[in-house]
């Protein structure tokens, strides 16, 4: 309510006047937000009065003078005003401009060169602003001792001051507010570099004159000037993938170091969006680094080091292991001192460890390599992958080199040389970077607990204490093979059983198979015809020939073997029963079953009413008798009439 009040007195002509207005305004922004006051201030500039934009930009300077940390969406939307400002052809409106700006420029850092673009190139503006940077600071100071010491200690998110006198306190304060300055690159707003491009400039980067492909380069590299932050559109994207082609097949150095220059200012000005672009482009540059040529050479280096700075070396790892086993020697060389490069400029806190664990066989083998530059190249690598993660990681890590005396006497040397270029810690691009795509120390907890179950050699005590009680039931297992390749090749055999194979497989060929055909009727268990190869009592030269006859106690017959037992048959199924003893008595030949006769004497004293007699025991008479009727086998059922034949039968009367 008041701001609006104090603006419309800011014009008056009395200076007097303008120093209670430039002192009340200064007491209503310590008790508001800089929100608040973003659209009054904003409408302040639209008064065409010197005298009000005098006040206006004494006000900022001492309003920045007094913050710890600059809001961004305020200074987004009044410093492009300071720097109109600073460009009026009142000569105290330009004066006070450079020196709000100085005061904006020591909250923000180089930050504010997202907004000095318009006057980047007026060397007496910057020289004042940087001048402004010191007087800026001193108020800084001034304001810090004014201000009660437990306000002081405990300003602006966590910023502590030691002491409120002490001198150490307000560099410390002041150090942390100057180290928390916005990126410019964050502040400013994308844009689209596609749309200053001219229409005629695809067909002209592919012209067969090298003149016509230089001026289309240029042209697009003009575009990009004056711009911190590129939008990467579908017309800049094609023409970015032309000037990777270049790179790759123009016979013209100038060109094609050209087309790294403008790939290489894309990079820095896109930043991660250029990552698609520089995955596509690593493995190309890598393979031209080849050319001896310093001009090609120096362009393609630049690009490298800058195009790492949007995506992890993850990302390209095998680009890299690709180029350190090329057979050009200036590939692998310059490959190498990339390589080098990049880890120098990373900590503890930034670094992939699984991709140095990755390349570090690789690395280890062009320390070997038959070229000594190729070898110091790789050294360099070795040092620089111990400044970063420390001497203990890089010894277990690259043993084979340590153990080597005269390469081991080298490396702390090219250390000191890393720090001196590079500093102890990681670079603001590598700290981004890390940011972005959260690596070092922060992706390092994610991939245990995805790789958790993965792994089985964390569990071996629990899974071969189970092993033997799940072999206990196979005797054929052999019991000293707890070993975790057989309780992996075990673990998912519950889980996959063999039935489902053999379910759709095996049983329908089985089905398919014809039954065979054995008559229309159902066939009977009875026993087979072949009769049991037993030597007959009546043949010539039989064991027992002779021998008296003897009633039999059953009725069944018997061999040497002892009483046979006739099995049921399983149907379609004929199972020939052998006696046991027997086999080394040859077979005779099968006879006919005789058909019983009835009983036509009675004089034999055998009882009439006996519907079935017992086959008596072989006697000793000669084969062929009489009667000319056939023997039956002995294993036959059929009775023999009695009194037929010879009187060998038991119980006949003598004749």
């Amino acid at each position: 309510m008041v701001v609006p009040f104090l603006i419309k007195r800011a014009k008056d002509k009395k200076k007097n006047v303008r120093d209670a207005i430039l002192a009340a305004m200064a007491a209503v922004a310590d008790t508001t937000s800089a929100e608040r006051l973003q659209k009054d201030v904003v409408e302040w500039f639209g008064i065409p009065s010197p005298e009000s934009k005098q006040t206006l930009l004494a006000f900022l300077f001492a309003y920045w003078c007094r913050q710890f940390h600059p809001d961004i969406p305020f200074v987004k939307a009044v410093a492009p005003l300071v720097v109109t400002a600073s460009s009026e052809s009142d000569v105290t409106v330009r004066e006070k401009a450079c020196q709000a700006l100085g005061a904006l420029k020591r909250l923000m850092g180089d930050a504010i060169s997202a907004f000095l673009v318009p006057i980047s190139t007026e060397t007496a503006k910057m020289e004042k602003i940087q001048q402004y940077v010191g007087e800026a600071a001193e108020e800084f100071q001034k304001f810090q001792k004014s201000q009660p010491k437990t306000v002081a200690s405990s300003i602006n998110n966590g910023i502590t001051v030691a002491d409120e006198g002490s001198s150490e306190g307000l560099q410390t304060s002041e150090g942390a507010a100057t180290s928390s300055a916005m990126d410019p690159w964050d502040i400013s707003d994308p844009e689209d570099v596609a749309k200053k491009i001219d229409k005629s400039v695809e067909s002209q980067l592919v012209d067969k004159n090298w003149k016509e492909r230089v001026a289309s380069g240029e042209s697009v590299k003009k575009s990009m000037d004056g711009v911190l932050r590129i939008e990467l559109s579908e017309r800049l994207l094609e023409i970015l993938k032309t000037l990777i082609k270049i790179i790759e097949k123009d016979v013209n150095v100038n060109v094609a170091a050209l087309a790294a220059s403008i790939l290489t200012d894309c990079a820095k000005k896109a930043r991660f969006a250029f990552s698609s672009i520089a995955h596509r482009s690593f493995p190309v540059v890598f393979d031209k680094l080849k050319d001896k040529k310093a001009v090609l050479r120096d362009a393609l280096v630049e690009y490298c080091d800058e195009a790492a700075n949007t995506t992890p070396l993850s990302a390209y790892s095998e680009s890299i292991i690709t180029a350190l086993a090329s057979k050009n020697p200036q590939t692998r060389q310059q490959t190498a001192l990339f390589l080098a490069r990049f880890y120098a400029k990373n900590d503890m806190k930034t670094v992939e460890i699984d991709v140095v664990k990755q390349l570090g066989e690789h690395i280890l083998k062009t320390t070997n390599d038959a070229d000594k530059e190729v070898r110091e190249a790789a050294l360099r690598i070795v040092a620089a992958i111990q400044k970063s993660l420390g001497e203990s990681v890089a010894k277990r890590l690259m043993a084979d080199v340590y153990d080597d005396k005269l390469k081991a006497e080298k490396i702390p040397t090219i250390i000191e040389e890393l720090v001196k270029d590079y500093g102890s810690a990681a670079t603001p691009e590598m700290l981004r970077l890390a940011k972005h795509y959260k690596l070092g120390s922060a992706p390092s907890r994610p991939p245990p607990t995805t790789a958790r179950p993965a792994p089985t050699a964390t569990r071996p005590p629990s899974t071969t204490s189970r092993a033997p009680a799940a072999r206990s039931s196979a005797p054929s297992a052999p019991a000293p093979r707890p070993s975790t390749a057989t309780v992996t090749r075990r673990a998912p055999s519950p889980k996959v059983p063999p039935p489902p194979p053999t379910a759709t497989v095996a049983p329908k060929k089985f089905v398919a198979r014809p039954a065979p055909n054995f008559g229309t009727t159902k066939p009977k268990g009875t026993v087979a015809p072949t009769p049991i190869p037993t030597v007959p009592a009546n043949r010539p030269g039989a064991v027992g020939r002779g021998a008296p006859p003897t009633s039999l106690s059953s009725s069944r017959p018997t061999s040497s073997g002892g009483p046979v037992r006739i099995q049921p048959v399983k149907p379609n199924v004929v199972r020939r029963v052998t006696a046991p003893g027997a086999s080394t008595v040859p077979p005779g030949p099968a006879k006919p079953i005789g058909i019983a006769r009835p009983m036509t004497s009675t004089s034999s004293g055998a009882p009439a009413t006996s519907s079935r007699s017992r086959i008596a025991a072989p006697s000793s008479s000669r084969p062929g008798t009489a009667s000319g009727i056939a023997r039956p086998p002995p294993n036959s059922r059929i009775a023999r009439p009695p009194g037929t034949g010879t009187s060998s039968r038991p119980g006949s009367p003598a004749a």
